[in-house]
């Protein structure tokens, strides 16, 4: 095993380090308590991160990067046009000018891998259960933990450097120029910071979403009995799901999908009283920052990804019973066994919002008596 790293990075280490992780929002999310990690046994040194160009605009609300190195997936994948090998030529140039001292694959596929072989790198550590062969690539690979959980997962690749993950910090906030238009976002809607819930309805897989009836009922539910008015965000892919919960609700509901840029959206989850939402990437940024979040998950193993964020609930069928598994295919997972009730416990069993919702509900119903 060439090298070692071991003893590599030091208070006063001023190499070079680049982490691969193009995709997706949430995965970027779960990959920045690593980022934390470095940042704080390395200040001097310089972090750079591969990102999607589509994905780049989080790293807006995100400290410790010196440098993104941007990915364009959806030009380079285009192998057949001339302009593809111009993008792809491109960005290969720019990961060997990083002349870097140690590459960090935390994606885990075939591509990720000969990105960090590309780069010139001849330290390159990754995790042993990456897929499509990736371990061929690594000169150093991070040994299985028994916790499935993705955290335990990056510890025990920090371990190789000797760098503890402990304290996890996520490293995220909001801009003051996102801040300020949320807040004229919301002021536009009638909304106040702080007094407002979030439905996040979408994901990049349709089989990770709630049925749009389930979270209508949710709506109605917040808007009437725990007086919380109810802002639908998301990328403008939501926009038609959006229109069917906000209908099937009968409450007014702020329709925001698609009028936020990544850094807006941090902005308004961050200001919101609470966020109810898919496994995915806006309900993954929310339990970042620490927001009173409710998550729910259906084929994705929640033992992987469940916020481990006091302020954070799930809801899911057998959450931590389902071994090692990324995805599990059995119809008892899928999203629609997940019910209405079931994710109103999750909601009542955040500290953080129960006290607030019990006074509103004890308010409805003086009202109605």
């Amino acid at each position: 095993m060439p090298g070692t790293i071991n003893n590599l990075l030091t208070e006063d280490w001023t190499g070079r380090l680049l982490i691969i992780k193009p995709s997706s929002l949430g995965d970027i999310v779960h990959a920045l308590p690593v980022l934390s990690a470095l940042r704080r046994r390395c200040p001097k040194a310089s972090l750079d991160w591969v990102v999607r160009t589509e994905l780049a605009g989080l790293f807006e609300c995100i400290e410790g990067v010196n440098r993104l190195l941007l990915f364009n997936r959806k030009t380079m994948g285009r192998w057949y046009q001339p302009a593809a090998y111009q993008a792809l030529g491109a960005f290969l140039r720019q990961l060997r000018q990083g002349r870097y001292d140690l590459v960090l694959d935390l994606q885990g596929l075939l591509r990720s891998a000969l990105f960090g072989v590309a780069s010139g790198c001849r330290l390159r550590a990754g995790l042993k259960e990456a897929r499509e062969g990736a371990t061929l690539f690594y000169t150093h690979i991070a040994p299985t933990p028994s916790s499935a959980h993705i955290l335990d997962l990056y510890q025990e690749l920090l371990g190789l450097l000797g760098v503890p993950l402990e304290p996890v910090e996520y490293g995220l906030h909001s801009t003051p120029q996102a801040r300020e238009t949320a807040a004229a976002l919301l002021a536009k809607e009638g909304l106040q910071p702080r007094h407002f819930a979030v439905l996040a309805v979408g994901s990049a897989h349709q089989r990770k979403c709630w049925p749009p009836e389930r979270f209508a009922q949710v709506a109605a539910f917040l808007h009437r009995r725990a007086g919380l008015p109810v802002v639908i965000a998301g990328s403008a892919k939501e926009q038609a799901v959006g229109e069917q919960i906000r209908k099937a609700a009968e409450v007014p509901i702020a329709l925001l999908t698609g009028r936020t840029t990544l850094p807006q959206l941090v902005a308004l989850l961050e200001q919101a009283a609470l966020v109810v939402g898919n496994d995915s990437g806006p309900t993954h940024i929310a339990a970042a920052l620490n927001t009173p979040t409710v998550m729910i998950f259906g084929p994705t193993n929640p033992a992987r990804l469940f916020p481990r964020q006091r302020s954070a609930a799930i809801a899911a069928v057998n959450p931590f019973g389902r071994g090692r598994s990324i995805d599990n295919p059995e119809p008892m997972y899928r999203m629609e066994n997940i019910s209405v009730e079931q994710v109103l416990e999750a909601i009542n069993s955040l500290p953080a919002v129960s006290e607030g919702l019990e006074q509103n509900l004890n308010r409805s119903s003086k009202k109605d008596s």
